[in-house]
């Protein structure tokens, strides 16, 4: 593992109370990566790598001796916001940062472009919109890196840039006037990114991708993978040769008829394991043997003992094991979940969850549960998901029951509905039907102080769409608007994690609990509904 990364943070409390605005990114910093210790600039102390700095006080011509030898000696300089331009007087801060800045502007929301040719920029989204202060200049010197551009008044400004000085690294960050900018999630993400690039680290280059099954799924999974940086496709796997050329023909891509001959190639650094639920463990654990990443499929496994073993094999071997639970970026879950954060709507306590129709099963494995694990495994593995992740707590009794009554030709139950009891006394249901001629909200969570409700919206498919968020409290009704789809948020999240080890979405412990209420549901309904006490 890497050593974290021993960083020196100073935050001023002059006309900007930098030490209050700052707390929510100094949380973000993962203790894996950064050691921080929060200090004045009394002086530069030894043994850290980067200092952090955001003040509007000035710097003794000391303290910026100190810095500037800091920096020629190996060490990395961070500024926030006005720092620079609180410290341009100073002729050793000068030479150092190459620059003066002027201004700021007034506050306003500014539309901030990252270069998109920078490794530190990857995957920051190619408008992003802060309100803040933009201080202005006609640019950092010739041998700067740009990062980050605004546009101003039809002149384009430089937010962020980095450079080399001696054998260490400068980096400014032109933002930070508001407390709503230290806790947007690109700015600490930015941050952290500058910390590990002024200590001299690089991004780990990209990895390339092997996919294992190219079905529908894989087909979106090999979208997914080409359309973000830092991953690339470097491999298909099917035993079908009418879809090994399908593969070779939408991407130009080296396919394989066997496992193993994917696997044995250098070039795949990742495996995506696509396969039906049955048959994840053995290409996952032979994944990792081989010592690849591997992203599995939901749901992660039909049993806890299989996941367990893969779990152990992954961190045995250092290895990244996630599931692919894409539907945590799905828009309307993101809208009730911070809803439910917010303390909107008081303390949520009661969930009742629905998915389905009157609809004939389709006759693929989906529907066979010897292959699939039965009902609860298809949409359970995303709405358990989504549950465990809304209510955070131990769950404490699983009760389940199955119906069916009208498509004997498929193996899946028609109907089943999952009863949860978490430690704190909250309660949530799942209920998933192909008899149901009515539909049921998608969602109808009670708080203390009020409601969420996701209806569906009268589409041919309700399921690939987002629900209709109504906020019932106090206050009177509220259609939430829902945020913009982030089709590869799981893909990007999976390259920021392989880059610069920012934390995975998705964790297998995670997914394990899924599996874990799964197993016992399916217990449940093998006896008859009956309670299952557990601690998951």
């Amino acid at each position: 593992m890497t050593r974290a990364i021993s960083v020196h943070a100073t935050f001023g409390v002059g006309k900007h109370d930098y030490a209050r605005m700052a707390r929510p990114l100094l949380r973000s910093f993962d203790a894996s990566r950064f050691e921080v210790r929060v200090e004045d600039m009394a002086q530069i102390p030894d043994g850290r790598q980067i200092v952090l700095v955001a003040t509007d006080e000035p710097i003794t011509a000391e303290q910026a001796s100190q810095l500037r030898d800091f920096v020629s000696a190996g060490g990395g300089l961070v500024l926030l916001h006005g720092t620079l331009a609180a410290w341009s007087s100073s002729d050793a801060i000068r030479e150092l940062a190459g620059w003066v800045p002027s201004g700021p502007g007034p506050l306003t929301e500014l539309i901030v472009r990252p270069d998109p040719g920078h490794s530190v920029t990857q995957r920051i989204d190619a408008e992003w919109k802060v309100r803040d202060e933009l201080y202005l200049s006609e640019g950092p010197p010739l041998d700067a890196n740009v990062l980050l551009r605004a546009s101003w008044r039809y002149t384009e400004q430089v937010v962020a840039y980095e450079r080399a000085y001696g054998s260490g690294r400068f980096v400014y960050l032109g933002l930070g006037h508001e407390p709503s900018t230290y806790q947007d999630p690109s700015f600490q993400k930015l941050v952290g990114r500058l910390l590990i690039l002024a200590a001299g680290r690089q991004a780990a280059e990209a990895v390339g991708v092997g996919l294992l099954g190219y079905g529908a799924i894989g087909r979106e999974h090999a979208a997914s993978i080409t359309a973000t940086s830092g991953l690339r496709l470097a491999g298909v796997c099917d035993l079908s040769a009418e879809r090994r050329e399908a593969a070779a023909r939408d991407w130009s891509v080296r396919v394989h008829a066997h496992q193993a001959e994917m696997l044995r190639d250098p070039d795949v650094g990742l495996v995506v394991v696509g396969t039906p639920p049955s048959a994840h463990a053995d290409p996952v654990l032979a994944a990792l043997e081989a010592g690849k990443h591997v992203v599995c499929e939901k749901p992660f496994g039909l049993h806890v003992e299989e996941v367990d073993r893969m779990i152990d094999a992954a961190a045995a071997r250092g290895l990244v094991l996630t599931v692919f639970q894409s539907r945590r970026w799905d828009p309307d879950y993101l809208a009730m979940r911070e809803v439910a954060r917010s303390g909107r709507i008081g303390e949520p306590f009661y969930l009742e969850s629905f998915i389905g129709g009157h609809d004939h099963p389709c006759d693929f494995w989906h529907s066979h549960e010897p292959i699939s694990g039965g009902t609860i495994y298809d949409w359970g593995s995303h709405y358990f998901d989504w549950i465990l992740q809304l209510f955070g707590d131990t769950v404490r009794t699983v009760t389940a029951h199955a119906h069916k009554r009208v498509w004997h030709d498929v193996t899946n139950a028609d109907q089943v509905r999952v009863d949860l009891t978490f430690a704190g006394g909250a309660q949530a249901t799942f209920l998933q039907s192909d008899i149901a001629a009515a539909r049921k909200p998608k969602w109808y969570l009670l708080g203390t102080q009020g409601a969420v409700v996701g209806d569906w919206i009268n589409e041919p498919v309700p399921s690939d769409f987002p629900a209709r968020v109504m906020v019932f409290s106090g206050t009177g009704e509220e259609l939430l608007t829902l945020p913009r789809r982030d089709e590869h948020g799981f893909y990007r999240n999976l390259a920021d994690h392989l880059a610069w080890g920012e934390p995975l979405a998705v964790n297998a412990e995670d997914a394990r609990r899924t599996v874990a209420v799964m197993e016992a549901a399916t217990r449940s309904i093998a006896q008859g509904g009956a309670q299952i006490k557990v601690e998951i």
